[in-house]
């Protein structure tokens, strides 16, 4: 099987403020210009930045997606703890899931399985990293 696109998927791990969209419009009319049909760009931002810039960007040439989630699709009582369920009700469409950084802080292959399945669930397209160990 063959993708027909390129990707392009900006991780911004813990970088950004509101301000900060005016890098991702810079993008976005540079995209624009040249009409790439090609490709997806994907910026997977912080929670806090996730309904702003999905709002801002809801085209063709960029899309916004989360950098993680809880393992649970429902509620619970996880302070701090964001699921999927929420990270696309915020407007993400991707999520990029299984970090080395979020391996090494305790998830598992069943955490993150769980955390995939939710995810696809919740009809988010997920980013799995894959051998990564920086």
């Amino acid at each position: 099987m063959t993708n027909k696109y390129t990707y392009f998927i900006a991780n911004w791990k813990m970088f950004g403020v509101l301000s900060s969209i005016k890098l991702i419009k810079k993008v976005d009319f540079y995209l624009k210009k040249i009409k790439k049909k090609n490709s997806k760009v994907i910026f997977c931002v912080p929670y806090t930045l996730l309904n702003t810039y999905s709002n801002a960007f809801n085209n063709k040439y960029i899309s916004i997606g989360a950098q993680n989630c809880h393992e649970l699709g429902t509620f619970g009582a996880f302070t701090g703890s964001v699921n999927s369920k929420m990270v696309k009700d915020a407007g993400a469409k991707y999520i990029i899931l299984g970090h080395s950084e979020s391996r090494s802080n305790g998830d598992t292959n069943t955490s993150i399985n769980k955390k995939i399945l939710s995810s696809l669930k919740n009809n988010l397209k997920v980013i799995f990293c894959i051998g990564e160990n920086l």
